[in-house]
């Protein structure tokens, strides 16, 4: 009885010990779980479909432009303790592969792009010459969501992990449908009464935004520079023709040629961001935005 009682204490004492192992082991992973993401909008999307085990890292700072930004080479450092980066063809992210994988060969570089039908660029401004505001669609969204969970469950191969990464991959997929849904109803009654749904922005960040709901995007930024006398001049005679009424600007991007045309046109400048660490609130941001100056 004494050996049997003696026996019992030790499985609970061992049972005690691994369970304090296993959470001593999890605290540990937690903290050195990293993802990178390029951009802001991947943030909110990564970190539901990872949740709090692993910490996810903005690399380009909000205000900041993708086609000049340089980190520092204490930055570069810290993000090459990452175990996996989420990228997407801005224009910074080639000089940062180099630096990143020279640190750290062991990084897992993801290229959210496979799989997804790609906006040709007609003067190509980033890696690969395509529009990567692929984060614009929520349908294309769910096609990248599946992408990072794969990826998430071969850099963190646990079976909890795994478990939980297919739990929320699920609920962020009807989340995303829901979005597009939303999004969809909006334009459809503006379709049924316009016979074109027209957007003058200064930097033509909507490409996917607008061949998902039906939408032509005009742009006054050309080429990543503000627009010459001539092409300013088209510009005008195109929104006056369209009765163009608001004109969308976003930082850190020059707003002067946007300035110039609502100046002439009595158009008022209404400020977006593309680039937001909250997703889904930006999409319904825009949705409203764009539906209201379409009205």
């Amino acid at each position: 009885m004494i050996y049997l009682k003696t026996l019992f204490s030790k499985i609970n004492t061992i049972f005690l010990l691994c369970l304090l192992f296993l959470a001593s082991f999890s605290q540990i992973v937690a903290q050195d779980a990293r993802a990178l993401v390029s951009i802001a909008p991947y943030l909110e999307i990564v970190e539901k479909l990872a949740g709090k085990e692993i910490q996810v890292e903005i690399i380009l700072p909000q205000g900041a432009d993708a086609h000049n930004y340089d980190p520092t080479p204490k930055q570069i450092q810290r993000y090459a303790e990452s175990q996996v980066w989420f990228m997407l063809g801005e224009c910074f992210e080639k000089r940062m592969q180099t630096a990143l994988q020279s640190q750290n060969p062991n990084l897992v570089v993801c290229d959210l792009r496979t799989d997804i039908p790609l906006i040709k660029e007609e003067h190509p401004q980033h890696i690969g010459g395509y529009d990567p505001h692929i984060w614009m669609s929520p349908k294309l969204m769910i096609l990248q969501a599946k992408t990072i969970a794969k990826i998430l469950e071969q850099v963190f191969p646990t079976t909890e992990m795994k478990e939980k990464i297919q739990n929320n991959l699920a609920e962020l997929i009807d989340e995303l449908e829901a979005l597009d849904n939303e999004i969809q109803q909006q334009f459809a009654t503006l379709h049924k009464t316009h016979s074109e749904l027209i957007v003058l922005v200064a930097h033509p960040s909507y490409s996917y935004f607008c061949k998902e709901y039906g939408i032509t995007q005009l742009s006054i930024e050309q080429e990543g520079k503000d627009p010459s006398a001539k092409e300013l001049t088209h510009l005008l005679q195109e929104a006056k023709k369209l009765q163009i009424k608001t004109i969308f600007i976003q930082g850190p991007y020059p707003h002067k040629g946007a300035q110039l045309i609502a100046k002439e046109i009595g158009a008022k400048l209404v400020t977006l961001n593309p680039n937001s660490a909250h997703y889904f609130q930006m999409m319904r941001q825009i949705a409203k935005e764009f539906a209201e100056a379409m009205q």
